[in-house]
């Protein structure tokens, strides 16, 4: 997995994260694609693999809010028809909904649909919340007002997961949305969160690269220094089953050929 997050001391704004399981290193040569067939025949984790392994839970009590995202709505439904959750819509927005599941909170907006949908997480009648709004100011308060309640001790994370046209692996991306320019320890946090969603995945030690724009450790560059500190954090053990290498720079954490050619050795990529 590489792992991710917004810097200022990027050239640019967004860097990206692959999370693989354990699979063999692809050959730092050019060769004639041999070695990448013996890389992806070592791979178990794909999507099919997670829609076969979401069979083997029971269906779990889902709280929908948001707006209007058609293309959400359809996923809800599959979902719903494989058989992997129940979906309660809530919410004013969601009356349109009525008909195809459950619907509390008729008469709410979208913020009192939402917390309204976290009392019902909190009781326990729902076991998840799913949003189908955008990220906008409204959801970034209702996210920090869940991190307020927690005490401060939860950090809230985004994670998407893409699927490699090239080689069927999965792709996370973490953090592209909520945090800015996190600490330390937010980092750490996020680490986490991905490793949590990496394990829901059915994906065995992660392999997480801690992104910087060079790879090497310079103190005017902030995120080499924290991503020096998580790889030792990691090293010992304090972010649990993940193995953690940084700072990497885009191109050695992405390439096996890269990373030989800058003497980097790791098991990341």
């Amino acid at each position: 997995m590489y792992y991710c997050w917004w810097g200022h001391d990027y050239p640019y704004p967004i860097t990206f994260g692959r999370l693989r399981g354990a699979h063999q290193k692809p050959c730092p040569w050019p060769c004639s694609g041999n070695c990448w067939e013996e890389v992806k025949a070592g791979m178990d984790v794909s999507l099919n693999t997670i829609l076969e392994l979401a069979k083997s839970f029971k269906r779990r009590r889902v709280a929908i809010t948001g707006g209007g995202d058609s293309a959400a709505f359809k996923a809800i439904l599959i979902a719903r028809d494989h058989g992997w959750i129940d979906p309660v819509a809530c919410g004013q927005p969601l009356v349109g909904l009525r008909p195809q599941m459950d619907l509390l909170l008729p008469n709410a907006g979208i913020r009192e649909a939402r917390d309204g949908a976290l009392e019902l997480w909190e009781s326990g009648e729902v076991e998840a919340l799913l949003d189908t709004g955008p990220l906008d100011r409204d959801l970034l308060s209702f996210l920090d007002h869940l991190t307020a309640t927690d005490n401060g001790t939860r950090v809230i994370s985004y994670v998407s997961v893409f699927r490699s046209i090239r080689d069927g692996r999965l792709t996370l991306f973490t953090d592209t949305l909520i945090h800015s320019l996190p600490s330390l320890k937010e980092k750490a946090g996020i680490i986490q969160n991905a490793a949590g969603v990496a394990e829901a995945l059915g994906i065995e030690h992660p392999k997480v690269a801690a992104l910087g724009p060079i790879e090497i450790i310079n103190p005017a560059i902030p995120s080499t220094v924290d991503a020096a500190a998580l790889s030792k954090m990691a090293e010992r053990g304090q972010l649990g089953d993940v193995i953690v290498e940084g700072p990497l720079a885009m191109d050695n954490a992405e390439s096996a050929e890269a990373a030989y050619y800058k003497g980097i050795e790791s098991p990341v990529p």
